[in-house]
């Protein structure tokens, strides 16, 4: 049976909206670890994927789907920048918590692909904003997994080498001579953001 990250989601998303609330107006347009995206519109971006059904996701991407052959990213990029913008900050916050609310109640979408999008955005912002949090062993792992499946072959061929060992999380994937890591920093590198700057900050 499909794995319950209702726990997980929930958590790290009140950890998000407690480090949100204490950001000044400015740090909300700071360049997040999306390179396309600021933190506003990696927060817009996970009300949006996490915080509705399948069909509620739709429908708000619907409009943009009648433009001349949209990409999957255009359309990503324009719901996350309109999402972020559509609610102040303070509203902005008040939704991830009503969300996290509801997936610790075990409501919503609770699954893998839930908890990483949860998880590598937040680690988005937070690692942009140079604040740690602490997100759930198990958690990071799994997400550290997807990742892997989804990378790129020269950085899949690294985990085929080395064994990346987060040493904070006690949890390590791949063979070979061991890299001491975060599970944040592996998390991101496997998900396709810079390790230089997933690494900053450990």
């Amino acid at each position: 049976m499909p794995r319950d990250y209702g726990v997980q989601i929930s958590d790290t998303l009140v950890q998000l909206a407690a480090v949100l609330e204490g950001l000044e107006p400015a740090e909300w347009g700071e360049q997040s670890l999306c390179e396309r995206w600021s933190v506003r519109d990696v927060v817009g971006h996970i009300v949006w994927r996490v915080g509705g059904s399948f069909g509620d996701m739709l429908r708000t991407a619907w409009p943009l789907l009648t433009l001349s052959h949209p990409s999957p990213g255009a359309i990503t990029d324009a719901v996350s920048r309109q999402e972020g913008e559509a609610s102040s900050p303070e509203e902005l916050v008040r939704r991830l918590r009503r969300i996290a609310a509801f997936r610790l109640a075990g409501l919503g979408r609770t699954g893998t692909g839930a908890l990483v999008e949860t998880v590598v955005h937040t680690y988005d912002v937070v690692q942009a904003l140079g604040v740690r949090i602490d997100v759930d062993a198990d958690a990071t792992r799994r997400v550290a997994l997807a990742g892997l499946m989804l990378a790129p072959a020269e950085r899949r061929a690294v985990v085929a080498r080395h064994t990346l060992f987060a040493a904070d999380a006690g949890w390590a994937i791949g063979r070979g001579p061991i890299i001491d890591a975060t599970a944040r920093g592996i998390v991101l590198y496997l998900h396709g953001r810079n390790p230089l700057r997933a690494s900053a900050g450990r």
